[in-house]
């Protein structure tokens, strides 16, 4: 068998099992209905690639890739790295609330303190 089968034939099996992780998470309610039917939708176009490979050749061909493969690894590329800036920029945005939630936390708990104390020397 060739490599191109595969390719292909994992490319099919692991859009499967992508569409059935999907599924499970949307039944779990940790995805809405949108986001299911955007992950569902690459699943599918994956799938289909992955059987059909010629169904991208408009694509490949204006672009003088010599091979499908090579403009996978190029599209793959950008879109880890895409991935990676918008994973590292939404880290710092919850990295930034969460100081400001210990922050405001430790500053309640200071004057909850301050309280107290103040209380307790006032019944002296």
């Amino acid at each position: 068998m060739s490599t191109t089968f595969w390719i292909q034939f994992l490319g099919i099996v692991f859009g499967l099992a992508m569409m059935y992780f999907t599924f499970v998470k949307f039944k779990r309610k940790e995805l809405s209905n949108f986001e299911m039917m955007f992950w569902f939708a690459g699943w599918i176009i994956l799938v289909l690639v992955a059987v059909i490979p010629s169904i991208i050749d408009f694509i490949i061909a204006p672009l003088h890739f010599y091979r499908r493969l090579d403009f996978f690894v190029v599209l793959g590329f950008f879109v880890l790295l895409g991935l990676g800036f918008y994973n590292y920029s939404i880290v710092k945005k919850v990295e930034k609330k969460i100081r400001t939630f210990v922050q405001n936390e430790a500053l309640r708990q200071h004057e909850q303190e301050k309280n107290e104390q103040q209380k307790q020397q006032e019944i002296r």
